[in-house]
């Protein structure tokens, strides 16, 4: 089966440069007409997907909503979500990186009362090994709405970057997609196109 990565687009965190936000950050206008070009864009490559799967937070959600319509169900699943900030999820990302300096240097630091992207990641990878690699040899399309830090830890997962040591490897921009044929005679997937609106 085939794997189509979509960010969401741009929200209103993403316009104000907050640290991450909630899981009610939702589209600016701007994050909405992104979707609605991503879905031409999409329509143009004949990407048609035949699973959907969803980050709960509302700017996946309204991202694919706009770009998928009612076409068929959507499966939300929590595993898909941003590492949740704690604390710090108003706070802009540059006030947030001058306090403290070395947080990103250790993928296992942990917000205040919230998680770690070690932890975000490792629930991430247990989706891709239970919901992805048993569908791998399937006919289809396997897509997927979620956010940078996702997308990244489910990219690296699928081409053997380790995460430990190179979180993250790939920056996603707002309204992208990255499309990974399964390639049967290598028994793994490999990424074929990318690109944003």
């Amino acid at each position: 089966m085939d794997l189509l990565l979509i960010r969401h687009g741009q929200s209103v965190a993403n316009e104000k440069r907050l640290l991450i936000s909630t899981d009610k950050d939702g589209l600016t206008e701007l994050g909405k007409t992104q979707s609605v070009n991503l879905a031409a864009t999409l329509e143009r490559f004949a990407f048609r997907p035949s699973q959907i799967y969803c980050s709960p937070w509302a700017r996946a959600r309204q991202t694919a909503e706009l770009v998928f319509g009612d076409t068929q169900p959507i499966k939300f699943d929590a595993r898909l979500a941003e590492t949740h900030p704690g604390i710090y999820g108003s706070w802009l990302e540059a006030d947030f990186n001058a306090a403290f300096p070395d947080f990103n240097r250790d993928i296992r630091n942990r917000y205040e009362e919230g998680e770690s992207h070690l932890d975000m990641a490792h629930r991430v990878q247990q989706w891709v090994d239970s919901e992805i690699r048993p569908q791998s040899a399937n006919a289809g399309l396997l897509t997927v709405v979620a956010h940078g830090g996702p997308i990244s830890v489910m990219l690296q997962h699928l081409l053997g970057v380790p995460i430990e040591t190179h979180y993250p490897s790939f920056t996603v921009p707002n309204a992208s997609f990255t499309y990974l044929t399964w390639r049967a005679d290598l028994n793994r997937y490999c990424m074929e196109r990318a690109g944003h609106v």
